[in-house]
């Protein structure tokens, strides 16, 4: 199987990476986002928690509902959003009903999305091309409150430096 790197996103557009990360011995669900412009240069970061392990697929849709969220309030566009979790981006793109709680947040996740970025889209990444979010997210089941990173946090320096090359 051939490498899969990290890809910056066409000039112009921004590239945010999403995960979730679940400890069960701190019984936490982290989410972690990471925005990068099309130079690969980090723009932010952010980090949420969640004080419950949630079921996986739940996890990471919370994750991609909280990026969503977060970079609508701030007026973005022009957003390639990836993420590494084959089961929301199916459920993201599916025209079917889903009433579980998962769905639920799928739904909301395509309110926010139609609502707020003309310009967007939505696309799966493999985990080796997502390993920023992934360092935020495994953080994020370590802190007790949401963080917002406006300089590159130190445990993703060099995996953004690298990511660059």
């Amino acid at each position: 199987m051939p490498s899969v790197s990290w890809q910056q996103p066409c000039r112009g557009r921004f590239k945010c990476n999403v995960d979730a990360g679940f400890s069960t011995s701190k019984n936490r669900t982290g989410i972690g986002i990471c925005v990068r412009d099309d130079d690969s240069a980090y723009v932010l970061a952010k980090t949420v928690s969640f004080d419950v392990v949630r079921p996986v697929r739940v996890g990471e849709a919370l994750g991609l509902y909280n990026a969503l969220g977060w970079l609508s309030v701030m007026q973005f566009d022009g957003v390639d959003f990836a993420t590494d979790s084959k089961i929301s981006y199916d459920a993201f793109h599916s025209h079917k009903d889903d009433v579980s709680e998962f769905g639920h947040i799928i739904l909301a996740c395509k309110s926010l999305f139609s609502t707020h970025f003309t310009n967007s889209r939505v696309e799966f990444t493999r985990q080796q091309a997502n390993a920023a979010a992934h360092a935020l997210a495994g953080e994020a089941t370590s802190l007790a409150i949401l963080v917002i990173y406006f300089n590159v946090p130190r445990f993703i320096n060099s995996i953004s430096f690298n990511e660059m090359l």
